[in-house]
């Protein structure tokens, strides 16, 4: 199946992307970093929370990817009721694929 991907460089930009895009080009999967410029994954956790509908939400799997796979990280990208899974840096094609799937 092909699908189109959307990048952005930082959480801001994903956020904008979304707030002007997400009833026309809906994601169905974002792909956080821990670490990013501008805007890192948890402030865009909680913007997404504040900014972006429900229904937008309801459609989309949101996984925190981080290169510090740590229990305290993991438990804190779970504790957000929008995020469905973690995944430790570098992903191997083959993981990112199951996270596709």
């Amino acid at each position: 199946k092909n699908l189109e991907v959307n990048t952005a460089l930082n959480g801001k930009e994903a956020i904008d992307f979304l707030v002007l895009n997400g009833n026309d080009i809906l994601p169905c999967l974002i792909v956080l970093d821990t670490n990013m410029p501008t805007m890192d994954g948890w402030e865009f956790l909680s913007t997404y929370n504040q900014k972006i509908t429900d229904e937008i939400k309801k459609k989309t799997v949101v996984v925190m990817m981080t290169a510090v796979d740590t229990d305290a990280v993991v438990t804190r990208a779970l504790s957000d009721p929008n995020v469905s899974d973690t995944a430790q840096k570098p992903l191997s094609d083959i993981k990112f694929k199951n996270l596709i799937k």
